[in-house]
């Protein structure tokens, strides 16, 4: 079990493993023919940074996926990997002194919000996809020996190169590594803003500080930082691609050098969709921008033969998986990030609508109500949400706005808008990225002359930002301690996270061997095998009913585990063919999250295990 391991010491590891990554950009940076990326406005580091952990991301993937997860190469490769980060580990403080040497009022700021970010990326796992499939898929690939994607488990199917890398950091048990890798994807955003340098435009510090304060109070990345969720990443290096797309790409006279930067935009582009299937629109609209970009240079053919072949390297691996394994239906395996031949469309549709949020009227992106007001434009404030929006500092391109300049950010941003408020989750991280390019677009108009309305956003911004820092700071100081021993990490577990009190209960009541089907989400701490029966919420008829439950029996589950409220379903699909009861647990599990404005006074459930009789598992039927 991953919490085996002295949290201290896999936050050591993982630090050490993305040092490693930071020292072999440095060294890849002094290769002649990457010098000319120190010559352009974004840093060649941070662009070599987001290539070499795709690069490395991608490779594995592809790798796990047709070949399995060897766990001994990989700990080879991780301390390979560590050693080089031992080489030069003073690199790191590099990325630090940038901050240190900013010259304004709004440095303290800025710093004390980097640094908590820094400190939540430390703090326990407790949200519940993380605890389904970013982290379990990971730990049970290594286990397996094989990406452990599963038919009957919905949810493992929408892993990609993001649960790759986990799988790597995993191997040396760093399982802090996703999560401090998403406090320094935002890190690297915030340097590479820091660093913009565009000799045609003037970028003021200041106004580069307010974007990134700005950034910094999106409240979303409150919650995605201290999660496994591989998000930040990819939105990270789709950002690179954009800033390059922007203000590299354009005013690169130099032929050979734009097909380079422009074959290191595709790249990133496809790269991000392999880590969640969402950033397949943010990445359509950048290289959107940047063919227009090469048809202006003449080099659109060459263009379309290098997308098109990064696609083949990139993309396809998955894809022909998914045909073997999934669905022969080729169209369904690229425009679906889930593509079983049973029931896929019930499950991505719940994938769009599981916020509640209504889908034409985005107040949902700004303030965050009760889903039971989902069919007015109105609600009650729902602090407990809070973490779900993108806030108004997002807002700051409207200050000083002129659409003349930036009119191929604002097309582009209203693509992403009137593709994702139908087609998407409507909830505020899968909107970040256009809200970033608006922001990004628009910072050489943010000066500090006699703008009014300016100085009142800057004003807002500062008291916001003492929010974000008083947020922080709570959450610091109850998960905190969580990272300084074993017990104290359960303890918090114990507290914030839904399913660790079923789960430890049911790992002292079960037997040796046992094989259990589990209806709640939480699979990382069982310690015994599990099979998903997720496939529950969506079958439609009978025939779907007899598909999964024949690959049930061929796992031959010996043991059940309900939490109380499936227990007690008229329509749990199990309930008329269950096997003798083991085991109730009395109360054994508080209805927990993260986040304290999101818990309410429900009762305790009990907890349910029942031995399982495969004849009568033949026999389950879909109730109505």
């Amino acid at each position: 079990m991953y919490l085996d391991i002295h949290p201290i010491l896999s936050i050591f590891l993982s630090l050490l493993i993305l040092n490693g990554f930071y020292n072999l950009t440095q060294i890849v940076s002094k290769n002649k023919n990457f010098l000319f990326l120190k010559n352009y406005a974004v840093s060649g580091n941070i662009i070599l940074f987001f290539l070499i952990i795709n690069f490395i991301s991608i490779l594995f993937y592809n790798f796990f996926l047709f070949f399995g997860v060897d766990k001994l190469i990989l700990q080879i490769l991780l301390i390979l990997l560590i050693l080089v980060g031992f080489y030069k580990p003073q690199n790191i403080n590099e990325l630090i002194k940038k901050i240190k040497l900013i010259d304004t009022k709004l440095k303290l700021l800025l710093s004390l919000i980097i640094f908590g970010y820094f400190l939540i990326s430390l703090l326990p796992i407790t949200d519940p996809d993380s605890l389904d499939y970013h982290l379990t898929l990971p730990y049970l690939s290594l286990l397996n020996e094989k990406f452990f994607i599963q038919k009957e488990w919905f949810t493992s199917q929408l892993a990609g190169a993001g649960e790759a890398l986990i799988i790597f950091g995993l191997s040396v048990n760093a399982y802090k590594l996703s999560s401090i890798l998403q406090f320094v994807s935002l890190f690297s955003v915030i340097i590479a803003i820091i660093n913009l340098n565009q000799k045609r435009f003037f970028f003021s510090l200041e106004s580069k500080i307010l974007i990134c304060l700005s950034i910094l109070c999106i409240p979303s990345f409150l919650f995605l930082t201290f999660t496994a969720k591989p998000q930040l990443f990819p939105i990270g290096t789709n950002f690179i691609a954009f800033l390059m797309t922007f203000f590299i790409l354009p005013f690169e006279k130099d032929s050979k050098k734009s097909i380079i930067v422009f074959c290191i935009i595709s790249f990133l582009c496809l790269c991000s969709t392999q880590f969640k299937f969402s950033f397949f629109l943010s990445t359509g609209i950048i290289l959107l921008l940047a063919f227009y970009e090469m048809i202006k240079k003449k080099l659109l053919i060459k263009s379309i033969l290098i997308t098109l072949i990064l696609f083949i390297i990139i993309v396809c691996p998955r894809e022909y998986f998914d045909y073997n394994y999934f669905s022969k239906d080729i169209i369904k395996n690229f425009f679906q990030p889930a593509t079983d031949d049973y029931i896929t469309e019930v499950f991505v549709e719940s994938l769009k609508h599981g916020t509640g949020n209504p889908r034409y009227i985005p107040y949902w992106l700004f303030v965050p109500l009760h889903e039971y007001y989902k069919q007015h434009w109105y609600g009650q404030l729902a602090l407990g949400r809070i973490t779900e929006i993108v806030g108004f500092t997002v807002l700051i391109f409207l200050v000083n706005f002129k659409i003349k300049r930036i009119k191929k950010i604002i097309f582009a941003a209203s693509i992403f808008f009137i593709m994702a408020i139908p087609l998407g989750q409507p909830t505020g991280r899968f909107f970040i990225e256009p809200f970033l390019w608006l922001m990004i677009g628009s910072i050489y108009y943010l000066t500090l002359r006699d703008n009014l309305l300016l100085k009142v956003f800057k004003k807002l911004l500062i008291i916001n930002s003492i929010v974000i820092l008083f947020v922080l700071s709570f959450t610091i100081i109850n998960f905190l301690p969580g990272i300084f021993s074993i017990d104290n990490h359960k303890k918090i577990l114990r507290k914030n996270s839904d399913g660790y009190q079923l789960f430890e209960w049911a790992n002292k009541h079960l037997p040796n061997n046992s094989v259990i089907l589990s209806s709640h989400r939480s699979f990382l701490f069982s310690e015994q095998p599990f099979i998903s029966y997720e496939f529950r919420l969506y079958v439609r008829n009978q025939k779907e009913m007899d598909y999964y439950t024949s690959l049930l029996i061929k796992k031959k589950p010996t043991h059940l585990l309900y939490n109380g409220f499936d227990h007690n379903l008229n329509t749990d699909i199990f309930k008329d063919c269950r096997g003798k009861l083991l085991k109730i647990g009395k109360n054994v599990q508080q209805r927990t999250t993260r986040n304290p404005f999101n818990r309410d006074s429900t009762p305790p459930y009990n907890g349910y295990i029942y031995e399982i009789d495969l004849k009568k598992l033949k026999n389950c039927k879909k109730n109505k």
